[in-house]
């Protein structure tokens, strides 16, 4: 993507409409593991886990649903493009909440950006105060794509971090670049892939790391698919571990890191010799939310944009898993 950094700022936008739909719950899929959320049925108190960094369920957000606790995120303003919260539901038997809407039309030329940015160490300057960021990390979301959304040319969440030591280090999600140690960067976006129009999505990775073979990023094979259906919520996890350093050699990089994808709590892509870097400082420090088009179609206007929803996000240590179901209610 070839958009700056976001500022920290707010969306004044008026966002109006209810978003409702049933979970697509991962109630037999295979899971490596018991994850976090299975101890926090619909993710009550999942914020409050040892093993979490960071979790928002939007129901905390103000000013109409465009201004998010202090310190969360910075949210994306533009004129193409609006992010806030709005009423609405991952689960059909949850009660009435809120999610994140992430919408974008096009002027009719141009790119499109939408959504929400969180630091996860320090990132402008090593004089921050937010730490030295993350070696391994796992961060799940749930997503909707609107009844409307069809599948266009686009990015999006990127994980990644940039080293500070370096002059003129590169800023996650820095495009075009075929050697991402020259720039002292790296990232990888989760993104929807479809054919163009469809209905049916697929999730998958677009990865800038020190083996990728042009300019632009790689996408990893899909080892088992699950479709990505318009209007239903599906829970989305990926895991990032950096790959180890060893000054001994000629190339320190080991080609040991880890990108894994699983999509209702299937594993649908494992990529197990990744090199991310050269030097063991330079980490993971950020995290975009967020959906950027590569010029969407005219008929995504500013009166019928394309529109994203996201709610549930928890950034861990170890993996997260799909939200525990709800025990069911005793009979009187």
């Amino acid at each position: 993507m070839n958009a700056k950094p976001f500022a920290a700022v707010i969306a004044a936008a008026v966002c109006l409409a209810a978003v409702h739909g049933g979970a697509a719950w991962a109630e037999t899929a295979p899971t490596p593991q018991t994850g976090i959320a299975a101890r926090h049925a619909s993710d009550a108190g999942i914020a409050g886990d040892p093993a979490v960094i960071f979790a928002d369920d939007f129901e905390s957000w103000t000013d109409a649903g465009t201004q998010p606790p202090a310190g969360a995120w910075s949210v994306r303003k533009n004129n193409v493009s609006r992010t806030c919260v709005i009423p609405g539901k991952v689960a059909p038997a949850a009660p009435d909440g809120h999610v994140l809407e992430i919408a974008c039309w096009t002027p009719g030329k141009g790119s499109q950006t939408g959504g929400l940015s969180r630091k996860l160490g320090n990132y402008d300057h090593a004089g921050e105060g937010l730490g030295d960021g993350h070696d391994d990390l796992y961060v799940r979301y749930y997503i909707k794509f609107d009844e409307d959304y069809r599948a266009v040319r686009n990015h999006g969440a990127n994980l990644g971090g940039r080293d500070l030591k370096m002059k003129g280090a590169a800023w996650v999600g820095m495009a075009g670049i075929r050697d991402t140690s020259t720039r002292g960067y790296f990232y990888s976006g989760l993104q929807p892939y479809g054919k163009q129009g469809s209905r049916e999505l697929e999730m998958g990775f677009y990865s800038y790391h020190l083996d990728k073979r042009g300019p632009w990023g790689e996408n990893y094979e899909v080892a088992r698919k699950v479709p990505i259906q318009v209007g239903t919520w599906h829970s989305v996890e990926r895991h990032m571990k950096l790959n180890s350093v060893d000054p001994a050699r000629s190339d320190p990089a080991v080609a040991d890191g880890i990108e894994e994808l699983w999509v209702d709590g299937v594993l649908t892509i494992r990529k197990a010799d990744v090199r991310f870097r050269r030097a063991p400082h330079l980490r993971i420090t950020f995290f975009s939310l967020e959906t950027y088009y590569h010029g969407l179609p005219e008929q995504f206007g500013r009166e019928s944009p394309i529109k994203v929803y996201v709610d549930n996000v928890v950034v861990a240590r170890r993996y997260i898993g799909p939200m525990g179901k709800p025990a069911p209610a005793r009979k009187p």
